[in-house]
């Protein structure tokens, strides 16, 4: 009887620290980016991508071939009006692009801007970057 009583607590426990993780779990964002990026401090080959939330704000990014895996802290931004729609928006300072912006229908990720990107800004002398926005399907 005990070890059952205990078993169940251990079930209901387990379901609701792991229940909103699998709300938070949606499809992963699929997207084909045609040029080289910079995530954080990493800079990433152009070619297909998957992304997804894994932990609350944190978005894993990955090559479809595997080759190129990044994991970046995130903060809560907009999602996108368009329901089915994802996005991805870069700021571009000349041949350079860096992830600023992940949004979804239903969530946003808005990713803080690297020592890099900070430095390349300040070199530019642009008040702003020039956004770029892709659409994933």
């Amino acid at each position: 009887m005990k070890t059952s009583i205990l078993r169940t607590l251990a079930t209901l426990s387990l379901s609701a620290a792991l229940g909103p993780v699998s709300l938070m779990a949606q499809g992963p964002i699929h997207i084909t980016i045609p040029f080289d990026f910079t995530v954080g401090s990493k800079s990433l080959p152009a070619g297909e991508y998957r992304i997804g939330e894994q932990p609350r704000h944190v978005l894993a990014i990955r090559s479809v071939d595997n080759r190129s895996v990044m994991m970046i802290m995130t903060h809560s931004a907009e999602p996108t009006a368009k329901p089915g729609e994802a996005s991805l928006t870069f700021n571009r300072y000349g041949d350079r692009y860096f992830l600023s912006q992940v949004s979804s229908s239903d969530l946003g990720w808005e990713l803080p801007k690297s020592p890099v990107e900070k430095e390349l800004a300040a070199k530019v002398a642009l008040p702003q970057p020039k956004p770029v926005v892709l659409i994933a399907q």
